[in-house]
């Protein structure tokens, strides 16, 4: 691998590793270490339904996580005050989760975090140069959503 080749190994590395270990602390020092990472990525996902919430099955689509993973973290969430569940209006079958006081709170701090990275990120770029990080950055995804795809499909037995 050439200098750039090794550069950009590193920097994707540290950055991953940082911004979970970041995660981790905060979500201690908010939660009294009551908090998982995969719970704060589910209170956020439910943030975003605002006072409507969102419903099992939405917050599995957008998670790409299955339905009985994400009834068993809401469950979760439940008993340790961040969520709470509401019988649907029209149909009585569909449950809309939406945050308690406790978890709109877990949401914010959580935002503000990401607010502050894109700020310092964004600080340091200027307009032609943040074209340049968003492309780059897109291919990076595209990579590895379809490396994820690949392995998935890989663990499932299914060929390509």
């Amino acid at each position: 691998m050439d200098a750039f080749g090794e550069e950009l190994n590193t920097l994707l590395v540290e950055t991953y590793r940082s911004v979970g270990k970041i995660e981790e602390i905060m979500l201690r020092d908010l939660s009294a270490g009551k908090l998982s990472i995969p719970e704060m990525h589910t209170i956020e996902c439910v943030g975003k339904g605002g006072d409507a919430g969102r419903t099992i099955t939405e917050i599995s689509q957008e998670m790409d996580i299955t339905l009985p993973s994400v009834t068993a973290m809401v469950k979760r969430l439940e008993g340790k005050g961040y969520v709470s569940k509401e019988k649907g209006r029209g149909d009585g079958r569909t449950v809309h989760i939406t945050l308690t006081p406790k978890g709109r709170q877990a949401d914010v701090a959580h935002r503000w975090f990401h607010r502050r990275m894109i700020h310092a990120v964004r600080a340091n770029v200027d307009e032609a140069e943040q074209d340049v990080l968003l492309r780059s950055m897109r291919g990076i995804n595209e990579f590895i959503r379809l490396k994820l795809e690949e392995l998935e499909a890989g663990s499932r037995g299914e060929s390509s």
